[in-house]
């Protein structure tokens, strides 16, 4: 078939180094929007607001399809039937074409409405009109995705993504560009979330070709396939929508978590005695420097989370608990792996890091140390809820994403007006600790299983601790010999870096089966002589 399937790992592997690229290329654009003196926090608010509230109706119109369609297609699919599995895909294009179309209408028409009565921020009004066309063009895209992704195949979706965030990254800046002028950073704003729209429509392209090419070559696999029953459009959209509620829960809870900050921290600094300026520059450095920060670790986990649903749903179709319960076990390890030393690199740095990306505007570092600690949790938590759908209990993440979500509001509705911009990222720490720690528990109790803490956390934390020392050692050290800031702060970097791998071999945190999984990963265990455990 031309639509190739990958391994697990492999899979991952795709996804995560698209992801990595998609982040930094997010993450360089931003850094240049802020270092613009005529953008810079102030832009940074307007945008962060209008994408956030864009980001939760996407939520509740497409993010639960990918999974979903994932999810029904590797089911099918495992058990022979090609066709069922191509029926459900055009059923839901249609489907979810028709329900993003309205959505798209309603924030186009009620951007007003929204952005003067419920954000208390007219300005962004501008900016959830540029993005309202970008719903219809994400919703098209996750069918086809989740399309691929549910036959194992991760390197379309994950091409069409760094497609994507290439127009986008460019599209970004040039349009700001020709809007300086303007000096109303709310208008830039809307000219960079612009961008997303032409992004966004260039990766459904890219995706549509694609599917093209290969149309031929995949309805020869389904007349060569098994023969099942065929099931009703209506009875495929029922499956569908009752799938996709329960998916999309969590996505639409995740978003609502930054809706919320939108709705109550300008709102809050303003109660607080800030003006609308002020309190826009106040969240323009969350969103925009503190929340890309973190967003970069978690991007790149977001892999297993992507690849664990149609592996983990197609091992229980077969009857494999035990492949889906170590194909678990290992992802939460390597989530700890990820998530530890960028806590802690980022607690330890965050100076010199503020110092060295935004060295127009570097302020706002020490909210970024108290906001980084929610990496631990937020990481893990990805890969807990890809398991978790993967097996079936579709709804857990979204409650226990709701739980987390009262009690992030309730700290920024009654200490905002109090402690100001420190409550926020401080709030965003609890409802990861909440949402995590609950989903954790959860999900052994589904697989009936004790979780190796000291495999998962224990071992990772050791090399991160030691990682921690050099990291720290070598900062000072390089200070004391006079070398420039920043200079310093990247050769610290890559020392870390390094330091963290070797710890990693020395504590034995992955075992030479573990390793044998990862790229190249028999040489890493000739090279450092690792045992197989028995």
């Amino acid at each position: 078939m031309a639509v190739k399937k990958q391994s697990f790992m492999n899979g991952v592997l795709v996804i995560m180094v698209s992801q990595v690229i998609i982040k930094l290329m997010g993450f360089l654009y931003r850094i240049i929007l802020t270092n613009f003196p005529e953008f810079s926090n102030e832009g940074n608010s307007y945008y962060g607001s209008g994408y956030q509230i864009y980001t939760f109706i996407l939520a509740i119109a497409t993010m639960g399809i990918p999974n979903t369609m994932s999810k029904l297609i590797s089911e099918k699919l495992a058990v022979g039937d090609k066709r069922g599995a191509h029926r459900i895909f055009r059923t839901a294009m249609g489907l979810f074409t028709l329900i993003a179309i309205l959505f798209s209408l309603g924030l186009f028409f009620g951007s007003g409405f929204i952005s003067t009565n419920l954000l208390h921020n007219p300005g962004v009004k501008y900016t959830l009109m540029a993005l309202s066309p970008a719903i219809i063009f994400v919703a098209m895209s996750a069918v086809l995705r989740g399309y691929f992704v549910g036959m194992q195949n991760m390197m379309e979706y994950s091409k069409a993504q760094i497609l994507e965030q290439i127009i986008n990254s460019a599209f970004s800046i040039i349009f700001v560009m020709m809007l300086l002028g303007s000096n109303d950073p709310a208008i830039m704003a809307a000219g960079s979330t612009l961008a997303t729209t032409v992004a966004t429509s260039s990766a459904f392209l890219y995706l549509l070709i694609y599917y093209n090419r290969n149309k031929k070559d995949i309805w020869k696999e389904i007349k060569k396939s098994e023969k099942f029953a065929i099931d009703s459009r209506n009875k495929i959209v029922k499956k569908l929508i009752s799938y996709v509620i329960p998916i999309a829960l969590g996505s639409v809870v995740s978003a609502l978590a930054g809706v919320i900050d939108v709705v109550t921290v300008v709102d809050g600094l303003q109660k607080a005695g800030c003006t609308l300026q002020e309190a826009n520059d106040k969240f323009g450095i969350i969103v925009g420097k503190v929340d890309i920060l973190n967003a970069v670790p978690m991007s790149i986990n977001v892999a297993f989370s992507v690849a664990l649903v149609p592996f983990i749903s197609s091992a229980m179709a077969r009857h494999r608990k035990d492949e889906a319960v170590n194909k678990i076990n290992y992802s939460l390890k390597i989530s700890s792996i990820i998530a530890l030393p960028c806590t802690f690199g980022l607690f330890i740095l965050a100076k010199p890091i503020f110092e060295l990306i935004f060295p127009n505007s570097p302020d706002g570092y020490n909210l970024l140390q108290i906001q980084c600690w929610q990496l631990i949790f937020a990481v893990l938590a990805q890969t807990v809820y890809g398991a978790l759908q993967g097996l079936g209990k579709l709804y857990v993440p979204g409650v226990c994403l709701i739980i987390g979500a009262v009690v992030k509001y309730v700290m920024n509705v009654a200490l905002i007006p109090i402690y100001q911009e420190y409550i926020p990222v401080l709030s965003s720490v609890t409802y990861n600790v909440i949402s995590c720690m609950l989903a954790f528990i959860i999900l052994f109790k589904v697989l009936k299983e004790k979780p190796n803490l000291k495999e998962i956390f224990l071992k990772p934390l050791m090399a991160t601790l030691a990682m921690s020392i050099v990291t720290i050692l070598a900062y000072k050290g390089l200070g004391y010999i006079n070398i420039n800031g920043n200079v310093n702060t990247i050769i610290t970097i890559c020392i870390a870096v390094v330091a963290y791998l070797a710890f990693i071999m020395t504590f034995g945190v992955l075992n030479s089966e573990e390793l044998s999984q990862l790229p190249y990963g028999n040489k890493i265990c000739k090279v450092f002589g690792n045992k197989k455990k028995k």
